[in-house]
């Protein structure tokens, strides 16, 4: 199946579940484009609420954003369920943590155009902003990501929600 289809199926998936109101409401709220953070939800978990990224016997994603459980929101959403009953907390701390890379990725590159400064940040939310900064400067924003294509990957699905969504 081609990404093109994943997104179209994450897509429907996320107006089924409601998924796409709560996300859009929070990026609404950190000033950057929903299918931004719908293509980080893709990315993560294909756009599906779920615990994942299973190290040593324990999860460590939490939620349609896979918030690490290094977050003590996230663990401990992880262990009373409320990342199935209440994930809004989540949703709402994964905007904050793009918005605070964003920020960071703009800050440190200020002459890159808008969706490079997304990218840096999409990098970031995957190996940290500091480090998607400092691979940035060397060249490549992705050199410190899952795979070495994630802020590319995230900026690809993103021009895929929005032609969706027109």
């Amino acid at each position: 199946m081609s990404l093109t289809q994943d997104v179209k199926i994450q897509l429907q998936r996320l107006r089924n579940s409601g998924f796409d109101a709560r996300l859009k409401a929070q990026a609404d709220a950190k000033g950057f484009p929903a299918t931004y953070f719908f293509a980080i939800a893709s990315r993560e978990t294909n756009c599906v609420n779920e615990l994942g990224d299973l190290q040593n016997g324990e999860m460590h994603g939490v939620g349609i954003v896979q918030i690490d459980i290094q977050h003590d929101l996230a663990r401990q959403a992880r262990d009373n369920g409320g990342w199935r009953t209440d994930p809004d907390p989540l949703i709402a701390f994964g905007a904050q943590l793009l918005a605070s890379n964003i920020a960071a990725a703009a800050q440190a590159f200020p002459q890159l155009p808008r969706d490079d400064q997304l990218k840096i940040a999409a990098s970031g939310y995957n190996c940290g902003v500091q480090r998607a900064i400092a691979a940035q400067r060397n060249g490549d924003c992705d050199s410190a990501t899952t795979h070495h294509d994630y802020g590319r990957d995230v900026m690809a699905r993103k021009a895929l929600f929005d032609q969706l969504i027109g």
